[in-house]
């Protein structure tokens, strides 16, 4: 068995990213300045099966990916307040993500996430367990799902307890402590996923009123279109404007869209993405001006570029970004 634990701290989207479980292509970025803190604890129980605990201890963040094929995840979430599918959920509840499954959310510290991840060939196990053909056809149908979100139920309490015992006992394994200690069988947690799983797509559980919405389609175009690489002369200004003809939207609704889904206006998460994607591109080439720089990125004051780039990542543009391995 595998593990390990760390505590992260880091201004770097991309090492921030590296912290989540794997078998899944998210895009992660910060709604925020200042650093995200992050601890980690990981355990690898058996072949193809992990145990991830996340816990945001400072910072706030949008996580947005697709699960990879045939792949299951069972998230156990714990936060006074997180936006999770285009719900408002507060204190516990789960997620249950297949292979193909749409998977987001808006979180700020403090908050918790204990993950429990089949890779395809495990998944497969859960399958033959379960007695939910719902669940064989998520699995093994299209893609394009969106993960399911549901309240905590006393079968999911019970294999979360379980969870915690074999993470916790990731420190008591090590050489240096000899004493044996008793462990929560595999087979056991295989069983009662499947059980968990059978329950919940037999039931609906979801949490009422979850519903997709034109509002939070609105939100995800206005966020794939700022994300759109900007033009290296500067000549494209994405303004509100510009975005609302070309989502065929009204300036209010893209305003209501983007509040109700991040929490910020368009020119807050434009202005986040668009020091996001300048970090990036001084990282791929550290010598780039700092005047072309910010005129590439939609900043026209580079002196005002250089403050708001300082304030997101510790340091000013003019200075070489660390590399991602050693910003700690």
């Amino acid at each position: 068995m595998a593990d390990r634990s760390e505590l992260i701290s880091a201004t770097d989207p991309a090492k921030i990213g590296a912290t989540l479980p794997a078998g899944w292509r998210p895009r992660v970025y910060r709604l925020d300045s200042g650093r995200v803190r992050i601890r980690r604890r990981h355990r690898e129980i058996a072949p193809g099966v992990s145990i991830e605990e996340l816990q945001l201890l400072a910072g706030s963040m949008r996580v947005i990916g697709v699960v990879d094929p045939g792949v299951l995840k069972i998230a156990f979430f714990d936060a006074p307040e997180m936006r999770v599918l285009g719900h408002h959920v507060r204190n516990s509840f789960m997620v249950v993500a297949c292979g193909g499954a749409r998977f987001d959310s808006v979180g700020a510290a403090p908050g918790a996430a204990l993950t429990l991840n089949f890779s395809a060939a495990a998944a497969g196990c859960i399958v033959s367990e379960a007695a939910a053909p719902r669940l064989k056809e998520r699995l093994t149908g299209p893609l394009g799902c969106e993960a399911l979100l549901f309240p905590q139920t006393p079968r999911a309490a019970a294999l979360q307890r379980q969870l915690r015992e074999l993470l916790g006992a990731a420190d008591i394994d090590r050489p240096d402590n000899p004493a044996p200690q008793p462990l929560v069988a595999v087979a056991d947690i295989f069983a009662i996923t499947a059980e968990l799983i059978d329950q919940i797509l037999s039931m609906d559980l979801r949490i009422p009123g979850l519903t997709v919405g034109r509002r939070r389609e609105l939100a995800f175009a206005t966020e794939e279109l700022l994300w759109e690489p900007p033009m290296s002369d500067g000549a494209r200004r994405l303004s509100l404007d510009d975005a609302s003809k070309r989502l065929k939207s009204s300036r209010r609704g893209i305003q209501l869209a983007l509040q109700q889904e991040f929490g910020l206006g368009y020119v807050a998460l434009k202005r986040l993405i668009r020091l996001q994607q300048a970090y990036a591109a001084l990282k791929r080439a550290p010598g780039t001006g700092i005047g072309e720089l910010a005129r590439s990125h939609e900043f026209f004051h580079p002196s005002r570029f250089s403050k708001q780039y300082r304030e997101m990542f510790g340091v000013l543009p003019s200075t070489e970004p660390k590399d991602p391995a050693t910003d700690g």
